[in-house]
């Protein structure tokens, strides 16, 4: 498991079996296909590559770090579930080249996967 930490190095989320789960790991609020994450939004938001999470406008919104306490857990039904609903509802899933930048994004990465549009 990785944790997802936010600009001053709180724990924003984790990313366990191609989820992103809220900071209590108990909510799917997105998705990883590959390097490219997904929420609410039928679009992708961006990718995370060298241990960063970028937008598609290469502003960061969040640093990755490998968890090495964490024990593997079984997904529940209801994560299955909304992980589904966010996989189906996707209708682009074109990978951008993304432009790194230093830049943190004013909102943060959990507004950007709860956003519709």
């Amino acid at each position: 498991m990785y944790i997802i930490l936010n600009q001053a190095g709180e724990k924003l989320a984790y990313v366990q079996n191609h989820f992103i789960l809220d900071e209590n790991q108990d909510k799917v609020i997105g998705i990883l296909i590959g390097d490219c994450f997904f929420g609410k939004r039928n679009a992708i938001i961006g990718k995370i590559f060298n241990e960063t999470v970028y937008l598609l406008n290469g502003e960061v919104v969040g640093k990755i770090i490998l968890d090495t306490n964490f024990k593997t857990k079984v997904p529940n039904k209801t994560n299955m579930l909304t992980a589904w609903e966010l996989l189906s509802n996707i209708k682009n899933h074109t990978s951008h080249w993304i432009t790194e930048t230093n830049k943190w994004s004013k909102i943060s990465l959990l507004q950007h996967l709860a956003q519709l549009d």
